[in-house]
């Protein structure tokens, strides 16, 4: 998402943008701003930078209070910190015009440069998904040559649904002993431990070579559901064993069973499943969301669109 602060400056200077960024060519630099964690990130790109220039920004920036900045390859990244609210978007305009001019002045006829090679003609500002990129034509013909070789792999990796599913379900088992710790300790937030049924399974299943795809991310959950199903049942159980010893001091078999038939355990068992199932469910649609986009996002490269 692109942000109101970053949206009014990318208008007021007729940026392009992706889903998270807006990025333009400001007089011979290419800039680029977007969100970040508790940050806003500007990024500019210049003609050319020696270590009279890296000086020169730093008295800049540090003149402003800034001392938070990187520097990726013929750029500054400057990253505004949000601790307590957004970062002045006035400010951030006013240091990026401050950077702009002394490269403009000192490099009055020079253009930005591809983000690739350096060369300064035929380039212009493409979208790799999210990201913006200023690159030169050569160089665009390579990317796409190479995101289409990257989704060609990944299309075509290996792997296995139903070793997937197994090591989901095996790493999923230590989730049972966390249940059962709920249950004896916290009570009511017992069904939040359901959560760690997901987490194990995901890690299980990445272990076991499950192939990387939606179907995979439905093998995963299916695992979960049962997991959080047998899970709870036998925690919840444990639990009523655990009462039960420190009641009468020994259990046998017999009164396990019996107490387990009383219609008021099954109710509170089965509210216990209902709501593990709903805590769970939840946190899988949560997951689902994640796990379709890390492991089947496709790459392609777009002509950025204007700020609207």
């Amino acid at each position: 998402m692109l942000w109101p602060g970053i949206k009014k400056i990318g208008k007021e200077l007729n940026f392009k943008q992706t889903n998270s960024e807006a990025a333009g060519i400001v007089k011979n630099c290419f800039v680029k701003l977007y969100d970040g964690h508790n940050m806003k990130i500007m990024e500019i790109y210049t003609p050319q930078m020696d270590g009279d220039d890296k000086n020169a920004i730093i008295k800049k920036i540090e003149s402003n209070n800034i001392k938070s900045y990187e520097w990726p390859a013929n750029g500054i990244k400057i990253i505004f910190q949000e601790i307590l609210r957004p970062y002045p978007v006035k400010k951030i305009k006013m240091i990026m015009e401050e950077i702009v001019n002394y490269f403009n002045i000192k490099y009055p006829s020079q253009k930005p440069q591809c983000q690739h090679c350096g060369q300064q003609d035929a380039t212009d500002m493409y979208g790799i998904n999210n990201f913006t990129l200023y690159t030169c034509n050569d160089c665009y013909r390579q990317t796409q040559r190479n995101i289409k070789n990257d989704n060609e792999e990944q299309d075509n990796k290996k792997g296995n649904y139903l070793m997937g599913f197994t090591g989901a379900i095996l790493f999923s088992i230590p989730g049972i002993l966390a249940a059962i710790l709920f249950f004896i300790f916290f009570q009511t937030l017992a069904a939040a431990s359901a959560v760690v049924y997901i987490i194990l399974g995901i890690i299980g299943y990445k272990k076991f070579n499950g192939k990387i795809s939606p179907i995979g991310a439905a093998v995963v959950i299916s695992a979960g559901l049962i997991m959080v199903g047998l899970g709870t049942t036998i925690a919840y159980s444990a639990n009523i064993l655990y009462l039960l010893y420190n009641e009468l001091g020994e259990i046998q078999l017999d009164t396990m069973l019996y107490f387990l038939k009383i219609p008021e355990i099954q109710r509170e068992l089965g509210l216990n499943l209902l709501t593990a199932y709903l805590v769970s469910c939840i946190y899988f649609i949560i997951q689902l969301n994640v796990m379709l986009k890390d492991w089947k996002s496709r790459k392609s490269i777009t002509i950025l669109k204007e700020i609207k």
